[in-house]
């Protein structure tokens, strides 16, 4: 049988239970808060406005947004916004109302700031706050970054310094490792301890940040970040011949080592997408910012050894090892336990660069399918976080959706964007009225990673992979390849500024413009938008428009 042939019938088998839309919803069984909205063959619609195909994808995704920018509580013994000094909370739904707003339901478990901050980065500030025009939110991750720059860095002295911590014990106001778990595993990384795909994934954060911002510790502690990655890259890559070695006790950064003696607690991760996107964007853009030769040879040295391990015989793309990432999950030296999380950030990558990708034709696909079979839950549409917590959530199941309807822009077959839509569906069922973002419908809990940092995003990423889920009548700048630094709705158009001065965009318009301007100059309208140009794709109210442009930082939208 044929690759091709076999991958045909792989996705008409897995792919068979991707549910179409419809109208006419009705209500039937509960989910989380709300009624679950079934159409007529049974098959789950969101809970909000279930009637219209992807209403609910932007609602579920202000509502956390607000509740993080305005409804998160403030700790009621260090005074701090609950985010900075713990990783969840329980809702008023689980405690009283009072207790809640007093700020007195925060849980006593690790903080793990690294990988939140990165995310509220990427949810709030590259992504919804361009999508809302609400500038607001820049402050609100702010003020986390600083605390990380402030509270969690590693001294400098140190093997690995400059780099910030993972985790950190609960309701303590100072990062440095959460220790309290030491003896079970290692759990929380321990005193001093650091991840070093962490590292890779804040510092990228910190980078896009310095891009909106110009703020230059922003972009000192990216590089730091860069730094401490290359200096420490393991050469480990493994060949493709037919008896080369196969190591898979070892990664090219470990998952856990202790920042102040180097030891490390845990040798394996598959993660190294999140130290990769970091060098890239620095060698795309390091003319800009002078960066010297040296320093980007490191860089691009790391770069290549993770990335050759990552298609090696020894790497996960062959021996599917996709392990180490959750900061309160004991050490694994035997790598039995499996995350969803990297090879769908991967494949994710993969979409993004096919460039990179030796078989771009297959490898995503594979990914994606190889997570719906290991981590789908019999009778739903929802994904399992992992092995070692076996337990469908929302995050992790708008994860799996976004990067569906990646490929449903990517490839244009429709059952990836049925797919994409039925796992949203059940996805937004985590999302209550007030903003609290449940783990999941049968998880009451709530953690600022999988309710707010690592949820909206992945619901803004379905958005500009399939525009016509956006509002109609409203406008929104769904994505943009470059950083947005400042928009402005209103008047009768669009106005952004970003960082690059080229770049691509995807927009939901309530009409068609009349003209659109980089820098003052009027772009052309064509019937596609590979040069620089826009292209106008009407829809039953208002409709999409594409642009590339160059030469210019400031766009203008009449």
């Amino acid at each position: 049988m044929t690759r091709t042939l076999l991958t045909a019938l792989l996705l008409t088998f897995l792919l068979g239970s991707g549910r179409a839309q419809t109208t006419a919803p009705q209500s039937s069984d509960s989910l989380g808060a709300h009624r679950a909205q079934k159409d007529r063959s049974g098959n789950l619609l969101a809970w909000y406005q279930p009637g219209t195909p992807g209403a609910a994808y932007a609602h579920v995704s202000r509502l956390a947004a607000e509740f993080i920018k305005s409804g998160t509580p403030v700790d009621h013994n260090t005074g701090l916004k609950m985010y900075l000094v713990t990783c969840c909370f329980d809702g008023p739904h689980k405690r009283s109302p009072q207790d809640f707003a007093a700020g007195k339901t925060g849980e006593n478990w690790m903080h793990n700031p690294a990988c939140v901050y990165a995310g509220m980065v990427q949810s709030l500030v590259l992504d919804y706050m361009p999508y809302s025009g609400d500038t607001a939110y820049v402050g609100v991750v702010r003020e986390m970054l600083d605390y990380q720059l402030a509270n969690g860095t590693t001294p400098a002295e140190w093997p690995w310094g400059n780099v910030p911590y993972a985790s950190a014990d609960p309701f303590e106001k100072t990062y440095q490792g959460a220790t309290k778990w030491e003896n079970e595993g290692m759990r929380g990384d321990g005193l001093h301890g650091v991840e070093p795909d962490k590292i890779g994934e804040l510092g990228y954060a910190y980078l896009k940040f310095y891009q909106v911002t110009g703020g230059d510790k922003y972009l000192k502690a990216a590089l730091a970040c860069a730094d401490a990655l290359a200096r420490h890259v393991r050469p480990v890559t493994g060949g493709l011949e037919y008896f080369s070695e196969v190591n898979i006790r070892k990664s090219p950064w470990p998952f856990r080592l202790n920042a102040r003696t180097g030891q490390v607690h845990d040798e394996y991760t598959a993660n190294v997408v999140e130290p990769v996107r970091l060098f890239d964007e620095l060698l795309r853009t390091g003319n800009r910012l002078k960066l010297d030769t040296a320093r980007t040879n490191a860089y691009g040295k790391a770069r290549e050894l993770a990335w050759k391990w990552l298609f090696s015989k020894s790497g996960p793309m062959k021996t599917y090892i996709w392990n180490g990432y959750f900061e309160d999950i004991a050490n694994d030296p035997d790598h039995s336990n499996r995350v969803n999380n990297i090879p769908l950030e991967t494949a994710r990558y993969l979409l993004k660069h096919p460039e990179t990708d030796p078989d771009p034709g297959n490898n995503p696909t594979a990914l994606v399918r190889w997570v719906a079979s290991v981590f789908g839950t019999e009778g739903t549409t929802a994904i399992r976080e992992q092995t070692w917590c076996y337990v469908p959530m929302g995050s992790h199941t708008a994860r799996y959706a976004s990067v569906c309807a990646l490929l449903y822009e990517r490839t244009g077959d429709p059952r990836y964007q049925q797919e994409a839509a039925s796992y949203f569906n059940w996805a937004t069922y985590a999302t209550d009225p007030n903003g609290v973002v449940r783990v999941g419908p049968t998880w009451p809990g709530s953690w600022f990673s999988d309710g707010y940092s690592d949820y909206i995003k992945h619901f803004m990423e379905g958005l500009a992979a399939v525009p016509a889920w956006a509002p109609a009548g409203e406008d929104h700048l769904l994505r943009s390849t470059s950083a947005v630094q400042q928009i402005a709705y209103g008047n009768g158009g669009v106005r952004f500024r970003t960082y690059d001065d080229a770049g691509s965009a995807v927009l939901r318009l309530s009409a068609k413009p009349k003209s659109i301007k980089v820098d003052g100059k009027t772009l052309p309208e064509r019937k596609d938008a590979k040069a620089a140009a826009w292209t106008w794709e009407p829809l039953g109210k208002g409709g999409i428009v594409r642009l590339r442009y160059a030469g210019g930082h400031g766009v203008e939208i009449k």
